[in-house]
């Protein structure tokens, strides 16, 4: 008989049994950390209306996005963002919970997205969202929670870079130019394009002052103290300064608390995700050279939803940090012990002691095998650690001898 050719849609995959068992570990490790530092879980809809995302996310975002027609004729789009979805659910159901109001999730995204998951189109995120402190502490805690988060899975040689979009933003927002000239601007200081920034700048009618703190942003990265001293020389207005000192805060309060060796800055840090409105970050680690967590301030979002609420938060990208682990081969998941129970009736004796020994933490399961041959060979493949007979006392007897069982 001819088999059929079956394939799967580009950028999603199966998630076989030993993926699914690393998957499940991180997952419960993060959510736990989450759990403890105060955060409450969320869960939004795999589907949202079309329209719930603004104009300009849809700008940026809106050919990423995966669309379906409701039966009512309206727009609906797989789920592309965590953190839009949740504004809707706090602006809409949670406005008048206690603040500061802390939530985490686990949720799969659907959209193409290069940066954070490479050529997927389905991918797992797993973070958090605090709403209603608009201070500085509120972003020094998130990042102090992503850093324990991987500390906790046992990832090593991570780092979080930290940036400030209001500087980049700020002086574009100022800039009497052409907005080709601004997107280029952005584009070359993302890429730290040094060359193709300096012919962009030098062609622009702009102060001389402006232009060169343009050349220098993108230059000022690496050790927070370093990148601080830098450019507190450069000619920086009153909004700069005050975004600077921001910045310094956050790292004053990651140092605080003995976390700095895994923080650098980054003021040439861009993002395309436009309701970011301050601090924003970003974390690698050296083995995998790709984001494997991105987040920061969102302070205006809530307003399209008719609030006015301080947002701040991040995702990690799962499958990002299950590779990373996997590099490290630092992915170690506590195995229970499996036993079978070979039995050729099951009775009551047999399915109390069989619950005894699951609320003990085994793996307990019935064999449903008959021949010596086969069950041999499910023991060896299945790893099972023990196989045994209960007696009609509810005695157990090991079976050393499978082939005379």
């Amino acid at each position: 008989m001819k088999s059929r050719k079956v394939l799967l849609p580009e950028g999603v995959q199966d998630l076989l049994i030993d993926d699914c068992i690393y998957r499940r570990h991180i997952e419960d490790k993060l959510m736990d950390n989450f759990i403890k530092s105060g955060y409450m879980e969320v869960n939004t809809p795999s589907l949202e209306y079309y329209d719930l995302f603004s104009n300009d996310y849809l700008a940026s975002n809106g050919d990423k996005m995966f669309k379906l027609i409701d039966t009512n004729g309206g727009i609906l789009v797989l789920r592309p963002d965590c953190t839009i979805p949740i504004a809707r659910m706090v602006a809409t159901k949670m406005k008048d919970f206690v603040y500061p109001l802390k939530l985490c999730y686990v949720q799969n995204v659907f959209r193409i997205d290069e940066e954070q998951a490479g050529k997927k189109r389905e991918f797992r995120q797993a973070g958090v969202e605090l709403f209603g402190v608009a201070s500085y502490e509120a972003d020094v805690e998130v990042i102090i929670t992503a850093i324990e988060s991987l500390k906790n899975l046992g990832l090593k040689n991570f780092q979080i870079d930290i940036g400030q979009v209001k500087l980049l933003r700020g002086i574009l927002q100022n800039l009497t130019i052409e907005e080709k000239a601004k997107i280029g601007l952005e584009e070359h200081v993302e890429n730290k394009n040094f060359i193709e920034l300096d012919k962009l700048v030098d062609t622009l009618n702009i102060e001389e002052e402006i232009k060169g703190i343009l050349k220098e942003l993108p230059r000022l990265f690496g050790e927070p103290e370093e990148v601080l001293r830098e450019v507190k020389r450069l000619p920086l207005d009153a909004g700069m300064l005050e975004a600077i000192e921001d910045l310094e805060k956050v790292c004053d309060g990651i140092t605080a608390y003995g976390l700095e060796k895994y923080i650098s800055l980054d003021l040439g840090m861009v993002t395309t995700m436009k309701y970011y409105s301050g601090i924003i970050f970003k974390g690698f680690t050296r083995d995998l050279g790709t984001v494997l967590l991105s987040g920061g301030r969102y302070d205006r979002l809530l307003e399209d939803f008719g609030i006015d609420c301080a947002a701040t938060g991040f995702a990690f990208i799962v499958n990002k940090i299950t590779k990373a682990l996997k590099i490290q081969e630092n992915l170690q998941v506590e195995r229970n012990r499996h036993i079978l129970v070979a039995e050729s009736e099951v009775c009551l004796v047999t399915a109390e002691t069989v619950e005894k020994l699951r609320a003990a933490g085994h793996i307990v399961e019935i064999c449903l095998l008959k021949n010596p041959k086969d069950l041999q060979e499910y023991v060896q493949r299945r790893k099972i650690d023990e196989v045994i007979r209960i007696n009609t006392k509810g005695e157990i007897e090991v079976l050393e001898d499978l082939g005379g069982w």
